[in-house]
């Protein structure tokens, strides 16, 4: 993820916000047994994850068998430039476990569309795609064009109305305009909470303002930008430890957490730090990436 990159964090202040107030309407139950957890990357494919994660004569054909072995969910940027074809989704679908959750991002032709509203057509031909994906289907996501400013916030609910009922969708914003005037935000999470659509929180070093720490629905739908295992990164991992468990807690029922970092191949070793200290904090059994475990142990991958 390049948008919000800095060449340096030193001096950025770099701390989890406190909780927006309306999370309350959320995380007023207890903790539930049943909560589900899902932690990934952007991708599948990296060549460097060949005898780290991925066995040492993996094939590139393999690599999305070998990622839903490790982790549970895939932000799956490939649908950001088309819709897929249904063969292309069954065929996915058919190399993952049961439980693994494709998150499927919103192609760009619709996402950054000058007029949103008239996008229906193609939009209702991706969620016809998509729905191929069955019980591997997690939330698809918006990923707005950064000029998508307020104003234009009708012809997004005009194509949002569209939705099927109990379709998980979640959207994240960028321009800056959404982050400046409260009112304009709280307009459109009223939307959301009314249709139970996720507000992504993004944390990247560089725009802190979409740090916003809001919860529209018992989901909370979190992308995580690190900085190729800076200290911070670990400081910064830390802190949404803390965070999640306490949603936890306070009776979250979803989350999903997705890792990034500008050196793609070194997303497994931020992931392995935050499930294990997601373990230890909140209880969860989230399964160790086996290979960062122990290199030299034999038989892990048999």
């Amino acid at each position: 993820m390049k948008f919000g990159k800095l060449e340096s964090v030193e001096g950025i202040d770099l701390s989890l916000p406190k909780d927006h107030a309306e999370n309350a309407l959320f995380l007023k139950g207890k903790r539930k047994r049943d909560a589900e957890v899902y932690i990934g990357f952007p991708i599948w494919s990296h060549p460097k994850w060949v005898g780290t994660i991925y066995p040492p004569k993996a094939k590139a054909k393999d690599f999305l068998s070998y990622y839903s072995q490790q982790y549970n969910a895939i932000e799956l940027n490939a649908t950001h430039y088309n819709t897929p074809k249904v063969s292309q989704v069954e065929a996915w679908k058919s190399v993952v476990p049961g439980t693994f959750k494709f998150c499927p991002k919103v192609p760009q032709f619709i996402s950054h569309a000058k007029d949103i509203a008239t996008m229906k057509e193609a939009f209702e031909g991706f969620i016809n795609a998509v729905l191929y994906f069955d019980q591997n289907l997690g939330c698809v996501f918006f990923l707005l064009s950064p000029h998508f400013k307020p104003d234009k916030l009708n012809s997004l609910i005009k194509l949002l109305d569209t939705l099927p009922q109990n379709f998980e969708m979640a959207i994240e914003l960028r321009h800056e305009d959404w982050f400046t005037v409260p009112a304009v935000l709280d307009e459109l999470c009223k939307y959301l909470v009314s249709k139970k659509i996720i507000l992504i929180i993004t944390d990247v070093s560089g725009r802190r303002d979409i740090l916003h720490q809001r919860l529209t629905t018992k989901t909370a739908f979190v992308r995580f930008t690190g900085n190729d295992l800076h200290p911070s990164d670990f400081t910064r991992l830390d802190e949404w430890v803390k965070r999640c468990t306490s949603w936890l807690e306070h009776g979250l029922e979803k989350l999903y957490f997705f890792v990034h970092t500008p050196e793609k191949h070194l997303c497994p070793e931020l992931s392995y730090y935050f499930i294990k200290q997601l373990n230890k904090n909140a209880g969860t059994k989230i399964p160790l990436p086996k290979p960062l475990i122990d290199k030299s142990e034999p038989g892990l991958f048999d």
